[in-house]
């Protein structure tokens, strides 16, 4: 029974959500509308308990001072300080910090008053610690794009020849051809013709031919869950 109550279950719901696709009834909506709920729910506990465990992993790794233990209680420092600051915020503990505009100067209402930021440390987190840590990581990885480019792009083949061709003229279709280089206004005419065809005939195409292929994939996959044939997520 352990294994056939969740199957089932996988089952009714998975058909009472498609029933709510096809079906006008008010009472197919309102029971699709629940099970929704419920799924919110779910995933809320399932994250709840991702961070349990995540916090049991690093604190074991820091008892035993793993290699990688001050990263570990660094992620436990972040993790607790900005859910306490938010809970904080949430409730109004913390004194409301004022909009300020460029020049550091508190943005005014309509009555004279100046006006303040909900959640202004959370914010201030996000846009000067996160951001620029996620830009950086970005920045970091387009060399590790471009290292991966040179290699894909070597024309051995008939098919690297022409992936070669097709970045080459996106690339110049890109980038503006300097006024010194000889022909350089029929160069960036024609580059910007061809970039433009290329990104909206072919590869538009091939991006449709993926999305409708994995579209189908995940068809057969739902299918094959509510049918109870696929049973992965009882870790079978």
């Amino acid at each position: 029974m352990k294994r056939e109550i969740p199957i089932l279950l996988t089952i009714l719901c998975g058909l009472a959500i498609t029933w709510s696709f096809f079906s006008p009834a008010p009472a197919s909506r309102a029971v699709n509308d629940e099970l929704l709920a419920w799924g919110t729910v779910f995933f809320s506990v399932a994250f709840l308990l991702g961070i349990g465990n995540l916090v049991r992993i690093s604190l074991k790794q820091i008892s035993t001072r793993h290699p990688d233990w001050p990263y570990k209680a660094l992620l436990l420092f972040v993790l607790f300080g900005y859910m306490g600051i938010g809970m904080l915020e949430i409730h109004e503990v913390l004194d409301p910090i004022p909009n300020l505009d460029a020049t550091g100067a508190a943005i005014l209402g309509p009555d004279g008053q100046p006006t303040f930021a909900a959640n202004a440390r959370r914010d201030w987190i996000y846009e000067r610690i996160f951001q620029p840590l996620q830009a950086t990581m970005f920045s970091l990885l387009a060399f590790y794009i471009a290292s991966a480019a040179f290699r894909a792009f070597r024309a051995r083949s008939l098919e690297a020849t022409l992936l070669l061709t097709a970045g080459a003229m996106v690339m110049i279709g890109q980038v503006p051809i300097p006024p010194w280089i000889p022909g350089a206004e029929f160069i960036g005419e024609y580059s910007v013709r061809i970039q433009g065809f290329l990104m909206a005939y072919v590869n538009a195409a091939g991006q449709k031919a993926i999305i409708m292929g994995a579209a189908l994939g995940t068809l057969a996959t739902g299918l094959r869950i509510v049918l109870g044939i696929e049973r992965s997520y009882l870790s079978e």
